[in-house]
């Protein structure tokens, strides 16, 4: 291939990864998850961007004593909703989940592994898991329940607009202060972008094409 050819193929290219853009905001919030209760604590805040098109969304969660495996939380924003925690740990050998102390937990749908059965039993843990995504009771949750909540429910949306977070400690004995959560909201690259590819593509068959005689 002829080496200005190949250099522009790889400047569209370029100019394609640098056209997606990322917006992330953390919120402080320093809140105690009410105990033993189903109104829980909910959080929503306002996205502001120029993300039209969501293409990927991780959320974090810095939660801080009582008891992991009594969380239910979920994040919802437009039409989309992912469960994030569904009483991580629960399993008919283990009623009572996880007794980790202190999470920090980034959510990601391309991490490696599932938080509702990745995470031990005792903490402090951080690190990056997959949503719990378990769209059920928290009374029924358990590591065999079906997962289908996921981050990939908010793609395609506009990212602008509340985005509200819910965490409720559905069980008695512990309580888990919400320290912070964190929003990473990636967009689909411009339309613009296409339009480069596709120059950068045409010039290549223009220079393959045989000369005429």
């Amino acid at each position: 291939m002829n080496p200005l050819l190949s250099a522009s193929l790889l400047t569209a290219f370029t100019l394609s990864v640098h056209a997606a853009s990322t917006v992330s905001q953390t919120f402080v919030i320093g809140t105690q998850v009410p105990d033993n209760s189903a109104i829980g604590l909910s959080e929503t805040r306002q996205i502001s961007s120029s993300i039209t098109s969501i293409s990927e969304v991780e959320v974090q969660l810095v939660l801080s004593g009582g008891w992991a495996g009594d969380l239910y939380a979920y994040v919802t924003h437009g039409s989309g909703f992912s469960v994030l925690l569904n009483r991580p740990g629960r399993s008919l050998a283990s009623v009572a989940g996880s007794g980790v102390s202190s999470l920090s937990a980034t959510f990601s749908d391309t991490a490696s592994s599932d938080v509702h059965t990745a995470i031990p039993a005792t903490g402090p843990v951080s690190g990056f898991f997959q949503p719990d995504g378990r769209e059920i009771d928290p009374d029924l949750s358990y590591d065999t329940s079906p997962r289908s909540a996921m981050l990939s429910s908010f793609v395609g949306l506009d990212a602008n607009g509340d985005w509200t977070l819910f965490v409720a400690d559905v069980s008695s004995g512990d309580t888990m202060t919400l320290e912070s959560w964190s929003l990473s909201i990636t967009g689909v690259p411009e339309p613009s972008t296409a339009t480069l590819i596709a120059g950068a593509t045409l010039l290549l068959l223009r220079r393959r094409r045989p000369a005429t005689p």
